[in-house]
């Protein structure tokens, strides 16, 4: 044997016995054991409690128990549901003690270097694909929202789980001037990696700089990293992208020129377009004209972006429809993917986008003094409150609003965090 298979040697760890080491950690690390009923307790066991509706879903698709399938759906509705309620009643929480992790700071940042190297490992190694497997082409569909430049980046299988929607249904769009060659996988490998790279740093700054406690960005990055679902999803650019972007606008909101343009990058999934209102609300008199330049310079690299990658001025006016969901929402349940294509009826997602855009005006309105704790927590529900009524993700897409989430279990009181304006009238 060997000896390099003995001490080298990367076998994954089966889905349910991760789900128990992850959260054994978690809980060890973040349980305020002295605080048994407290809000960051139950916090923490919320986030664990998600999984469970991820392994549902992955043993239902692959040993082809439609029951499974089905219950995990409605698991992973349930807990987004229960996340988007906890997020609106964190605006009107006024007391946030701080509550640091269970381990000192180089402890964390141990953890932090550990896990990221698993999930390195994961990506680089786990994620290569046959030689001689040819790139398999992904069909887009025009009758839904989307990015096509976002969709070519296929889906790396760098674990056990499959994701349902890697072939598309209904009538399908052109592919572009760069599909046919396909994106490399190397390629693919070091952009996904950047992008967990820069969650990882763009939590850890939030919580040095924003929150004024480096040993809390650190317990945030850990978190994350603990979170199965990061590691199982890790080839899904589609899931990780927006949620980065979004962080990043965070990390710089007290410049409103840069915080505009994270967030005009994250229109690449369509969703971010409602968190408009909200982030205008916020800028309003503050750094507004600043932030809209902002946004334009984000949306412009997108648009020039679709139109050097399309194959025609056709071509490019229907993905830019697409891009701006310009589209009519589909009411026959074979195109529609996750829960919306299990027999549910596609006519209830109208009342439901309703209620999301309806939603959506209301946040930009309540609460009227807004501080990036209320910033945070009414950003994470709006992107959780897409989840309902997205016809192509079901509930699948946490990635959205995890980081975001995170910010929220961990953050203090952030009262005074208003943007460069506001804080220097108030001084």
């Amino acid at each position: 044997m060997d000896f390099t298979n003995i001490i080298f040697k990367f076998d994954l760890v089966e889905s349910t016995t991760w789900f128990y080491l992850s959260s054994f950690i978690a809980l060890a690390l973040f349980i305020k054991f002295g605080r048994l009923f407290s809000v960051r307790n139950l916090d923490v066991v919320l986030l664990v409690l998600i999984t469970p509706g991820y392994l549902l879903l992955s043993h239902g698709l692959f040993e082809g128990f439609q029951e499974f399938v089905w219950l995990g759906y409605v698991w992973l509705w349930g807990m987004g549901g229960i996340f988007m309620l906890r997020m609106l009643f964190d605006c009107t929480m006024v007391r946030r003690p701080l509550l640091e992790p269970n381990l000192s700071s180089g402890g964390l940042g141990f953890l932090v270097i550990a896990m990221f190297s698993l999930l390195v490992t994961n990506i680089m190694l786990v994620g290569q694909e046959p030689e001689n497997m040819a790139p398999e082409q992904t069909e887009i569909i025009q009758d839904s929202a989307g990015y096509r430049p976002l969709e070519e980046f296929k889906p790396l299988p760098v674990v056990f789980w499959s994701a349902p929607y890697d072939d598309y249904k209904g009538e399908t769009t052109h592919q572009s001037k760069y599909s046919a060659a396909g994106i490399s996988t190397t390629f693919h490998q070091w952009v996904l990696l950047t992008i967990h790279l820069a969650i990882v740093m763009g939590l850890v700054t939030v919580g040095a700089v924003h929150f004024e406690n480096y040993r809390i960005g650190l317990g945030a990055a850990t978190l994350y990293l603990l979170i199965p679902y990061v590691h199982e999803l890790a080839g899904r650019i589609d899931h990780i992208l927006p949620g980065m972007l979004l962080l990043w606008t965070i990390v710089a909101y007290q410049r409103p020129s840069i915080a505009g343009f994270f967030l005009g990058l994250a229109f690449c999934c369509y969703y971010p377009f409602h968190l408009l209102p909200l982030w205008l609300s916020f800028y309003w008199r503050r750094g507004m004209g600043k932030f809209l330049i902002g946004v334009i310079a984000g949306w412009a690299v997108l648009v020039g972006w679709l139109y050097f990658t399309s194959v025609g001025m056709d071509d490019f006016l229907l993905q830019l429809r697409r891009m701006h969901g310009l589209v009519w929402p589909g009411t026959e349940s074979e195109v529609f993917h996750g829960v919306w294509g299990m027999g549910w009826a596609p006519q209830y997602r109208v009342p439901l986008m309703t209620a999301f855009m309806v939603m959506a005006i209301t946040l930009s309105m309540w609460p009227a003094q807004k501080n990036l704790g209320t910033l945070i927590s009414c950003t994470a529900a709006i992107m959780l409150a897409s989840r309902f009524w997205n016809g192509h993700g079901g509930g699948l897409y946490l990635g959205w609003s995890l980081p975001l989430i995170i910010l929220v279990i961990f953050r203090p009181n952030l009262e005074d965090r208003l943007t460069a304006a506001g804080q220097a009238n108030t001084a």
